[in-house]
């Protein structure tokens, strides 16, 4: 039985499980979630899925991201991210939209981009 993994409206089909490392370039069309270790960028059409125990340490392109563990790096998403509470976010976010839960460490700036800039 083929079965799909729907996160953020979009399948997602590339896990980095706990207890895995993985240094490099990972790109996908479709959604990542990273339950282990990742170092190095990571670009993704889809959603980025980051476990309470998850550490990203990349420069991240996406459509959105919805942060649970760490990332070091900076984030650029097309939609939004979401930092959820116990996350660790030390890195820049550029996104139109970002959600900050209670009880999350965030050493970085913010930039809201895209439509809903003032002016256009």
């Amino acid at each position: 039985m083929d079965k799909k993994v729907e996160i953020g409206g979009g399948p997602l089909s590339t896990t980095l499980a706990k207890d895995t490392k993985w240094n490099g370039t990972l790109k996908a069309e479709s959604g990542i979630r990273i339950d282990g270790e990742f170092e190095g960028h990571l670009e993704t059409n889809g959603t980025l899925v980051v476990g309470k125990g998850g550490l990203v340490k990349a420069e991240v392109k996406v459509k959105d991201a919805i942060i649970g563990g760490k990332v070091e790096g900076n984030i650029t998403a097309a939609s939004k991210v979401e930092l959820q509470s116990g996350s660790v976010m030390m890195g820049d976010i550029k996104s139109r939209g970002i959600i900050i839960d209670n009880d999350v460490f965030f050493d970085g700036m913010s930039k809201m981009a895209g439509q809903n800039e003032p002016g256009k």
